[in-house]
């Protein structure tokens, strides 16, 4: 089994940038999927964007430029979706099918072909025009309306990773994945339609259902839970620890086992989880006064020893010290033929008979493997000189 791939023969062809559909693609390389970058020969605009993740999003890919909008440098986009068994695009609506690349168009020839697309806000609709990028997604879908401080003045905040891409890049490989299942079992490809503002709907699910149920809306709560107290970050005589104890069993525990104030237990104040919540303010002062005489370590020892669910709260480097992630991995240093190194996330989930791995870093100069993709296509070294003069392709 060793050596194994779960996506060994997949052909993925990536005309996305920035982030969300590079993630998308470097996961299924992750597990064996070839995939080919396709940029112009100018570069992906991610590459002059700080801290976007170009390095992590583009691992395990082949890179090559190409002028998508010359006729050869068409061909040659064709040429390779030919060979493939998944497109992959992020630019505005109706872009590819102006390019001679749109599904339709490619759907005729390659009728088995999986073809994803990732916009700002999906395929049709009124708004599906619009520009967008993660930072005001973030906004439209109401994330940013609950995140941050109670103080009805604070500055509305937004996550400083790019939360919708993230999600919008994880429900792309998902469809991406189920269409090839499709596939084998139907005998036909499909089009693939994710949008970033649907990406962000998702993963706000609980508080979504909560408000589609209620019609209430969601208020900020900073680090609190809006369904249950204890649940929230609590400040110790040396910082802050994140505690969740509001289960029957475990307020009781630390009641009396954590706080030694088994009188909280039965205050008409706390006595079950609804009244608590009504009194989380008086509840936190009180536990807050209680932690002030020790430090997060020792309250977390104590609490743990009680079985009640905490955790400290831990900045970057703390967490990639941190024993978990070291004894799952999920942190690896990655050696490359050519001498180079990379300290880069692990591949994720982990499988147990055909795990994923890194085995190559993003191609960091621009048509890096063009000369030899196209070698493959066939194409003889005086025809890639050419069209390298011309300006169709770029070339490392």
């Amino acid at each position: 089994m060793q050596g194994l791939a779960a996506l060994d023969g997949i052909r993925v062809v990536c005309f996305g940038m920035g982030a969300a559909a590079p993630f998308a693609t470097a996961s299924l390389a992750d597990f064996g999927a070839e995939v080919i970058k396709v940029e112009p020969p100018g570069g992906d605009w991610s590459r002059t964007t700080p801290g976007l993740g170009t390095r992590e999003f583009n691992r395990n890919k082949r890179g090559i430029a190409i002028n998508l909008k010359s006729s050869d440098g068409l061909a040659l986009a064709l040429k390779l979706i030919a060979r493939a068994d998944v497109v992959m695009e992020s630019f505005r609506p109706g872009v590819m099918d102006r390019l001679g690349l749109g599904y339709a168009t490619l759907q005729q020839a390659h009728p088995r072909l999986v073809y994803c697309s990732v916009s700002a806000y999906g395929q049709d609709g009124p708004w599906k025009d619009r520009p967008g990028v993660d930072g005001i997604i973030q906004a439209v879908s109401g994330i940013m309306s609950v995140l941050g401080s109670e103080d009805e003045d604070a500055e509305p905040i937004k996550t400083p990773f790019p939360m919708a891409d993230m999600a919008a890049g994880f429900l792309a490989a998902q469809g991406i994945l189920l269409a090839l299942l499709a596939r084998d079992r139907h005998g036909m490809g499909q089009h693939v339609d994710v949008s970033l503002l649907e990406a962000a709907l998702v993963i706000q699910k609980s508080s979504m259902t909560r408000y589609l149920q209620s019609g209430e809306l969601p208020r900020r709560t900073g680090s609190r839970a809006p369904y249950a107290t204890p649940n929230e970050a609590y400040r110790t005589s040396d910082g802050h620890i994140m505690l969740a104890a509001y289960s029957p069993a475990r307020w009781s525990a630390f009641c009396r086992n954590v706080l030694d104030m088994p009188e909280l237990e039965t205050d008409p104040r706390f006595v079950d989880r609804k009244v608590r919540q009504g009194n989380q303010k008086a509840l936190k002062r009180i536990i807050e006064e209680v932690f002030s005489h020790r430090t997060s370590a020792e309250w977390l020892e104590l609490c743990e020893a009680n079985d009640l669910i905490c955790g400290s709260i831990n900045t970057y480097d703390r967490v990639i010290a941190h024993e978990q992630v070291s004894a799952r991995n999920a942190i690896e240093t990655v050696s490359f033929p050519d001498g180079e190194t990379m300290r880069t996330l692990a591949a994720a989930p982990k499988l147990s008979a055909t795990p994923g791995k890194v085995t190559s870093p993003y191609p960091a100069k621009i048509g890096q493997h063009t000369r030899q993709v196209l070698t493959e296509l066939g194409l003889a070294p005086a025809e890639i000189d050419r069209l390298r003069d011309e300006g169709i392709i770029g070339t490392a």
